[in-house]
């Protein structure tokens, strides 16, 4: 990371500072969803559960699909748009209408691997037009004739059902998708997901217990899940940046070296609290070279500078 300036800040928290009801609002968790509800019913539960404002959840999955299922809360849902960019791992079970050997599975599978074009399939929530997406990883993971197991790394907006029929089609066969579970979502692998009854034990725990132990293992700050470059700023430049001006080069503490110009970042306080999102104006290397001037232009606040009251 570059330093810019050096600056003891004294705005905000530290995550050790705060209360679960200072965390929850800029906060997500992930949810093992079962088979059953949607996102947006299993979203309601949540809210309902922790008693937030709103909720979002990052990535639809079908109600007959299970696993992982990042739900944001209060503020942190602004941050969605953010999440949905990054990758997701299914495990499918494709059902072939006749069986295939491993060799005819693999030629298949090397196919699809890459940039593929897909159209969406009849159901689903998105306008039904070709577009490319990529397949970062296809593997077998069991031929059992006509059931066929696979794990696949995909671009998020991606169809496993999609792909299933058009492996299908390509192996002359036909197929169509069983079973589907997203194993990794937003960088959250399935063995830290919860169960909603894990979660409403964890507020029980809390609210009628006092015990807030639990309750703080599964809210996930929103600063632990953003993977953009970051940019800390000085005390002096929050409220500026959080009620409408840009970022300038004298307000910046520190930035992560690399940064190019029209690239998002993100935007963290001197205790490290997410306050918005920005587009880079200047190159890293450019900034680090200048006294003065705008670096970063601010497109979605997070957290205002008055959060504290």
């Amino acid at each position: 990371m570059i330093t810019l300036h050096s600056e003891e800040s004294t705005w905000g928290k530290t995550m050790d500072e705060k209360t679960v009801d200072e965390i929850l609002p800029y906060s997500l968790v992930v949810i093992d969803k079962p088979c059953g509800p949607s996102s947006h019913e299993v979203s309601a539960y949540v809210k309902k559960i922790l008693g937030v404002t709103k909720t979002g959840h990052s990535g639809t999955l079908d109600p007959e699909v299970s696993g992982v299922l990042p739900v944001l809360l209060g503020e942190a849902t602004k941050a969605a748009g953010f999440l949905l960019r990054e990758r997701k791992t299914y495990v499918a079970v494709m059902k072939l209408r006749d069986p295939q050997t491993d060799e005819q599975l693999e030629d298949a599978f090397q196919r699809f691997r890459g940039k593929i074009y897909q159209k969406p399939p009849k159901k689903s929530a998105v306008k039904r037009e070709l577009r490319i997406r990529e397949v970062y990883s296809l593997k077998l993971l069991q031929n059992a004739g006509q059931f066929v197991v696979f794990e696949s790394e995909v671009q998020a907006g991606t169809y496993i059902r999609k792909l299933c029929y058009d492996l299908g089609e390509y192996l002359g066969c036909g197929g169509l998708m069983a079973e589907l579970r997203r194993i990794n979502a937003a960088g959250f692998p399935e063995n830290q997901a919860h169960p909603l009854q894990h979660l409403s034990d964890a507020v029980w725990l809390w609210k009628e217990k006092g015990d807030d132990s639990e309750i703080k293992k599964i809210l996930v700050p929103i600063e632990n899940a953003i993977q953009l470059k970051k940019v800390v700023v000085s005390d002096g430049a929050i409220k500026p940046i959080t009620t409408g001006a840009n970022l300038a080069i004298p307000g910046i503490l520190s930035l992560d070296e690399g940064i190019r110009k029209d690239e998002p970042v993100q935007i963290l306080s001197g205790k490290g609290e997410l306050l918005c999102f920005a587009k880079a104006l200047k190159d890293s290397e450019e900034i680090q070279s200048k006294k003065k001037g705008i670096a970063f232009d601010i497109e979605r606040v997070i957290r205002a500078h008055n959060a504290y009251g």
